[in-house]
């Protein structure tokens, strides 16, 4: 059976400069997939929309008639199973996500040069109609006559022609740019950190509302930790920002299985990251931290065959009456930042500030 790849998508990968005609051809795979995912009920957003690019793709160079039910067909063949998936969303760095903004930029420059192009041309067909009309009427000869009405036909229908020709690409230029506008929201809007696979600030923002509020309604206690890891910005000078990308994956991993299903974790920004715990009591969030923390210093970091020292430093703050979102957040961070200041893989608490201050 022959495999399921794009050749377009391959030469974008490898940042090979694409040509007119294969800018055209991404928009057409773009209208025809957003249309397929709306259809079907398929989020809109980037990951469902680089999956099914690659199947979109395939079967337009493949010149391939399909129904819906052969298309999801065609994507299980490509992704049979969720660790397949998993890969190729693990495969996305950074510097592949800039280079699918230049490509849209791309996209959307070449169509406006073309929809200049296309009105330069058709104000010269203007100016060659008038000439034609006006020299019809001083021309005598009966048989020039025909011949020029005849050429002023051509021109009247090529520029016409090109009218419709512009008003489509404008179309397909408005469509593209809906379709950027819709990427960005659709971004904006999921709950999962695209790199770590775990929920993202906007996540948590509405989870500890919601903590707070039944905190306030039910009187269900909760703690906040803030994790940070220590010295990241070295990590990443020494080894690389794709080694960083797998510490910041790693870890995320590694804390998720220390936590209990009910809790909450969520990178926070950057290398920062926010654990909700429910229901526990503040001596259960400060061992549940140093776990944490003991599990990291541990844990073996090693990429490409090169291990990388890992800690993190804690800030642990209990939710208490008086307290908003914001305020219970800043009580962590300032656990956080005391923890860092005290020479880093630590834990530190709301408390040990007070003390301190």
């Amino acid at each position: 059976m022959e495999k399921v790849e794009c050749k377009l998508l391959k030469k974008v990968r490898e940042k090979k400069k694409l040509s007119h005609q294969e800018l055209q051809t991404i928009t057409a795979i773009a209208k025809e997939e957003l249309k397929f995912l709306a259809r079907n009920n398929i989020p809109l957003i980037p990951e469902n929309y680089l999956l099914w690019f690659e199947v979109f793709c395939y079967i337009l160079e493949n010149n391939l008639h399909l129904n819906d039910l052969e298309i999801i067909g065609l994507f299980k063949e490509k992704y049979p199973t969720a660790e397949k998936v998993e890969r190729v969303l693990v495969e996305i760095e950074s510097e592949d996500k800039e280079r699918l903004k230049e490509v849209i930029k791309e996209i959307v420059e070449e169509v406006d040069k073309l929809i200049s192009s296309l009105e330069d041309h058709n104000r010269s067909l203007e100016k060659k109609e008038a000439s034609f009309k006006e020299l019809k009427e001083k021309v005598a000869d009966k048989g020039i006559k025909e011949l020029l009405g005849e050429i002023l036909l051509e021109v009247i229908d090529i520029k016409e022609q090109n009218e419709e020709l512009k008003r489509k690409l404008e179309e397909a230029n408005a469509q593209i740019k809906r379709l950027t506008e819709e990427l960005k929201r659709s971004r904006k809007n999921a709950s999962i950190d695209f790199l770590t696979k775990i929920a993202n600030r906007a996540t948590f923002n509405r989870a500890v509302s919601d903590f707070v509020n039944d905190f306030y309604t039910r009187g269900y206690p909760f703690a906040l930790l803030m994790i940070d890891i220590d010295n990241f910005k070295k990590i990443n000078d020494t080894y690389g920002h794709q080694i960083g990308d797998y510490v910041l994956k790693e870890l995320a991993s590694l804390l998720k299985s220390q936590l209990r299903p009910r809790d909450i974790i969520a990178r926070y920004g950057g290398e920062e990251f926010a654990v909700l715990l429910p229901g526990v009591t503040f001596s259960q969030a400060v061992k549940i931290a140093e776990r944490l923390r003991s599990s990291v210093e541990k844990h073996l970091f090693r990429c490409k065959g090169v291990e990388i020292p890992v800690t993190i430093s804690v800030g642990v703050a209990m939710m208490r009456d008086g307290l908003d979102p914001f305020s219970l957040v800043e009580k962590a961070d300032k656990a956080l930042y005391l923890a860092k200041r005290l020479g880093k893989n630590t834990v530190k608490t709301d408390l040990d500030v007070e003390f301190e201050e």
